[in-house]
C-alpha cells in the first residue's frame, strides 16, 4: 500500500512543531518584543527624557556635544556622539583615551549630564532571540535549527489543510479545543508570509555559519577571512602628529549632508578619529531607519576644515542582498504602522506555536485512558515554555524598577532574575497539578501586568506627569499595552477556571445520577441532536 502524502505531511507538521516548539515560542516572542527595542529601552531608562523638536535644536545638541568632548582634553583618539531620536532618548558621548573608554549621558532637553540606571533594555530581547544567552556554546546554531524546523512546519502545515480558504473563515465556539484548533489554522494562514520571511532571512543572515565548507576549503581563515574580503571599510587614518583644532560649528557639515542625503538626513552617530590631528576626520552615520539595508550610509569629512573626504566603496551585490535580508528581519526601516504590523504578526506566530503545543497534548489525552511520562513532560513544558516565559519578561521589567540604581553589575542581575523566574515557573509546574499551575501563573501574570504601571507611579509619581506634559507616546503606550495584556490574561484565566469548575460540577452530577439515566445523558451529550 502506497503511503498517503497528506498523512505524511500531517505527521511531519505535528512532530517538527512538537520537538522544538518551546524553543520556537521563546525565539518568536522575544524577537517580536525586539521590534520595539528602542521603545522598551527608553521605558527602562526613565532618567533619559526630552525630545528633539526641530532641526535647529538638533544642530545645537551636536555643537554642545563637540564642546563637551573638547573639554575632556587633547589626548583623545576617538569621539563618538550617539544622538537621540523619536524612538530613543539616548544622547550619549563616548571617548577613548589610551586603553580606557569613558561615556557621558546628557538630557535631550537641556544638555545636563545624567546618570541613568544600568540595563540592557530592549537589547536583551534582541540578543536573546538569536543567541539564547549561549553565545560561547553556539546559541546561533540552535536558533538556526529552529528556523529550519519552523519552515518545515509551515510548508507541511499548508498540505494538512484540504479546505484552505474554508479554514480561514471558520471559528467554531462549541468547545474550547475546537476554538483553539480553528485559531491555530487561522493564525497559520495569516502568518505564512511573515514566518517564511523571518525564518528564511535568519538563515541567509548566518549562511556562512551554517554552511562554512566552501569558505573553509578556499580560504585558510574560513568564513572570518571571507567576511573581511567582501566587507568594505573606510581607508585607515595615519596621524600626521600636526596639531589642528577640531571644528566647533557643525553647520558646515550639516549643509553638505542636506545636499547629499536630501530631506531625510537624520543622523544616528558622529565619530571623530584623531580630532586634534591634521589628518583627523569626522564620520557621519545616517540612521538605518531610512534604508532597507542594515548597513547605514556614511559620509566622511575633515575634522578641522569640514571638507568632504573619500568614503567607502560600494559592496558587492551578494553582500548587499544579505544586508537587505538582515534589514527585513530586523525591520528597522519600518514606520510605526508597519512596525505594528510586524509586531502583531509576531504575536500571532507566537500564538500559533503555543496553540499547536496545547492542541497536540489535548488531542492525545482524549484518546488515551492512562497517561505516561511523555504526557507529563509535555504538560509541564507547555506551562513553563509559554507562561514561564511571559512571567520571566514581566520579572525583567520589575527588576528594572525595583533593583537599587547604585548596585554593581545591575544590568546582568536583571537578566539573572529573568532566567531565575523562568526556572521557578518550571519548578512550580512540576510540583502542582496542571490546571492549578496554568491558573495560578495566568492570574499571577495578569496581576503583574496591572500592577507594573501602578508601581511606576508609586515609585516616581512625577514620571507619569512628565510623560503627559511632554506627550511621551512611547512611555504612555508601553504602560497602556501592559495593562491591556493584563486584562487579556485575566480573561483567559477566568475562562479556564470557569471551564474547570463546570467540568467538576458535571462529573459530580454524573456520580449522583442512576446508572440508566447516566448512560442516556451521556448519549445526549455526545449527540446533541438525539431525541
Amino acid at each position: 500500500m502506497k503511503p498517503d502524502f497528506r498523512r505524511t505531511m500531517i505527521w511531519l507538521h505535528t512532530y517538527t512543531g512538537l520537538i522544538i516548539g518551546w524553543l520556537l515560542f521563546a525565539i518568536f516572542l522575544t524577537g517580536t518584543l525586539s521590534y520595539f527595542n528602542d521603545e522598551i529601552s527608553q521605558w527602562m531608562r526613565p532618567e533619559l527624557n526630552g525630545t528633539i523638536d526641530n532641526e535647529d535644536k538638533h544642530l545645537a545638541l551636536i555643537n554642545l556635544s563637540i564642546a563637551r568632548l573638547k573639554a575632556q582634553g587633547k589626548e583623545q583618539e576617538n569621539w563618538h556622539i550617539h544622538l537621540p531620536s523619536e524612538r530613543s532618548h539616548q544622547w550619549r558621548l563616548q571617548w577613548r583615551q589610551g586603553d580606557t573608554r569613558q561615556s557621558l549621558y546628557l538630557q535631550s532637553d537641556n544638555g545636563e549630564p545624567v546618570n541613568p540606571r544600568q540595563t540592557h533594555g530592549g537589547d536583551f530581547f534582541r540578543a536573546f532571540h538569536y543567541s539564547l544567552e549561549l553565545r560561547n556554546v553556539g546559541g546561533r546554531y540552535f536558533t538556526g535549527v529552529a528556523a529550519m524546523f519552523m519552515l518545515l512546519a509551515v510548508f507541511s502545515g499548508i498540505f494538512t489543510h484540504r479546505r484552505f480558504f474554508r479554514d480561514f473563515f471558520m471559528l467554531r465556539k462549541k468547545t474550547w479545543l475546537k476554538t483553539l484548533t480553528d485559531f491555530h489554522a487561522l493564525a497559520g494562514i495569516i502568518t505564512i508570509p511573515f514566518a517564511v520571511m523571518i525564518c528564511a532571512s535568519a538563515l541567509v543572515i548566518y549562511i556562512g555559519l551554517y554552511m562554512p565548507w566552501s569558505a573553509q576549503y578556499y580560504l585558510e581563515g574560513g568564513t572570518r577571512e571571507l567576511n573581511q574580503k567582501v566587507t568594505t571599510y573606510l581607508p585607515k587614518v595615519t596621524p600626521a602628529h600636526d596639531y589642528q583644532a577640531p571644528i566647533t560649528d557643525f553647520s558646515l557639515i550639516q549643509k553638505q549632508l542636506e545636499k547629499a542625503w536630501g530631506e531625510d538626513h537624520q543622523i544616528k552617530r558622529i565619530s571623530f578619529e584623531y580630532p586634534f590631528d591634521a589628518n583627523g576626520r569626522i564620520i557621519v552615520e545616517r540612521s538605518k531607519q531610512l534604508s532597507l539595508s542594515n548597513k547605514a550610509d556614511v559620509l566622511v569629512f575633515s575634522s578641522h576644515s569640514g571638507q568632504a573626504l573619500a568614503g567607502m566603496t560600494d559592496e558587492r551585490t551578494p553582500r548587499k542582498v544579505r544586508r537587505i535580508f538582515y534589514g527585513l528581519h530586523e525591520a528597522h526601516f519600518a514606520e510605526p504602522g508597519l512596525r505594528w504590523l510586524f509586531f502583531i504578526s509576531g504575536l500571532l506566530s507566537s500564538g500559533l506555536i503555543a496553540s499547536g503545543l496545547i492542541i497536540w497534548l489535548n488531542k492525545r489525552l482524549e484518546k488515551t485512558k492512562q497517561r505516561h511520562m511523555g504526557h507529563f513532560m509535555v504538560e509541564r513544558l507547555n506551562i513553563a515554555g509559554i507562561m514561564g516565559l511571559i512571567l520571566a519578561v514581566l520579572a525583567y521589567f520589575y527588576a528594572n524598577r525595583l533593583l537599587p540604581i547604585e548596585i554593581d553589575d545591575r544590568a546582568n542581575l536583571e537578566v539573572s532574575i529573568f532566567l531565575f523566574t523562568w526556572l521557578l515557573s518550571l519548578l512550580h509546574s512540576v510540583l502542582c497539578s496542571v490546571h492549578r499551575a496554568w491558573i495560578t501563573q495566568l492570574f499571577l501574570a495578569s496581576a503583574a501586568c496591572v500592577l507594573l504601571p501602578v508601581l511606576d507611579v508609586i515609585l516616581q509619581p512625577q514620571r507619569l506627569i512628565q510623560a503627559i506634559e511632554q506627550q511621551n507616546g512611547v512611555y504612555l503606550g508601553f504602560e497602556l499595552l501592559v495593562l491591556i495584556t493584563g486584562v487579556l490574561l485575566f480573561k483567559t484565566a477566568s475562562a479556564l477556571n470557569k471551564r474547570q469548575s463546570n467540568k467538576r460540577l458535571l462529573n459530580k452530577t454524573d456520580k449522583m445520577l442512576p446508572k440508566k439515566r447516566k448512560n442516556k445523558l451521556s448519549k445526549t451529550r455526545n449527540n446533541p441532536n438525539a431525541a
